[in-house]
């Protein structure tokens, strides 16, 4: 069977700051490896040598894990400032207890010299949710930001009168009480591309697949940073495993910069997802066949555990976990 999305990892050269941030949101170390820089080469197309940890929030181990991975060189500066409707953008969502604390902690942080981008909390509504019209009939939905920095690209989202068991745990110990990560998020330039992922890769596609939105919806707008006029078609795939590790795929109809160069292995911040499955040498065959390209051998991990890389049709690198 496979699995579905497993990781999001980050790349950077201090890994002192980068851990106590993740440590913050209640990420901790559970395991510790290393590659050389000849077989970080092989494997993520980037050589320098290799030390990462991987950090689970609470018992969640199947989804939503964080792999910081600090490299001896950097391959660029990664994604930076650039916004979340980029091609080439990658992000990942968690599910928080309490989102104007997250809120004030990084109102905070940019007072004493910090440097983050982030918006602040607005409503959204839910497929099934609803506006709410006061005491007797109350908003059901969400409350959503969006940070970017160099340790994450990430959003955060708070539910309301409403729960969806299995999609977001907080464990007692996340001083922030943020959640694992619940979904991941590419941004491309050709939205046909997307059946990849449920071809090749086994995703489950949503019912609502292509749809266009963007700016009209003032949640949208506020969340992505989105100007008039901007609209993006998006698609979203779901882990036959389980509820959470979702893909979504985002494709602006509107001209963007390309920074796919600085969303792969080796570039600083977040900037590759890993996906597990539970049969690598027939997944290997199965991609081999498709029209991924530059599909490494499969070889041992920092971890120890047989993985490949891959770059997909859409220009995105994979690294596959078995």
């Amino acid at each position: 069977m496979i699995s579905g999305i497993f990781e999001n990892c980050i790349g950077t050269i201090d890994a002192t700051t980068t851990l106590k941030y993740w440590a913050e949101f209640g990420y901790q170390p559970i395991q510790q490896g290393q590659l050389s820089a000849n077989q970080a080469e092989v494997l993520y197309q980037h050589s320098a040598e290799l030390t990462s940890w991987r950090l689970q929030n609470g018992d969640f181990a199947t989804h939503g894990l964080v792999r910081v991975m600090l490299w001896t060189q950097l391959r660029n500066s990664g994604l930076e400032k650039t916004l979340p409707v980029v091609v080439g953008s990658r992000w990942f969502a968690s599910l928080t207890q309490d989102i104007y604390t997250l809120a004030d902690a990084f109102t905070d942080e940019n007072a004493n010299g910090s440097d983050w981008i982030y918006t602040e909390p607005i409503r959204g509504i839910e497929g099934f949710g609803n506006q709410g019209t006061g005491l007797y009939n109350r908003f059901a939905g969400v409350r959503e930001m969006f940070v970017i920095g160099r340790e994450t690209r990430q959003a955060f989202f708070q539910r309301y009168n409403y729960t969806r068991p299995g999609y977001g745990a907080i464990a007692s110990s996340s001083p922030l009480k943020v959640s694992e990560g619940t979904h991941s998020s590419l941004v491309s330039n050709d939205h046909y591309l997307t059946s990849f992922y449920t071809e090749v890769f086994g995703l489950i596609p949503s019912e609502i697949n292509s749809k266009r939105s963007g700016y009209q919806n003032p949640s949208t707008r506020q969340t992505l940073i989105l100007e008039d006029g901007q609209e993006f078609y998006l698609s979203v795939f779901s882990s036959p495993k389980d509820i959470a590790g979702v893909l979504q795929i985002y494709t602006p109809v509107y001209s963007t910069p390309d920074r796919r160069e600085y969303s792969q292995p080796g570039s600083q911040g977040l900037s590759l997802f890993t996906y597990q499955v539970e049969n690598i040498q027939d997944f290997h065959q199965r991609v081999s066949n498709s029209n991924a390209t530059h599909v490494t051998p499969i070889v041992k991990n920092e971890f120890n555990e047989p993985s490949f890389g891959l770059v997909a049709p859409d220009g995105f690198y994979w690294v596959i976990i078995g």
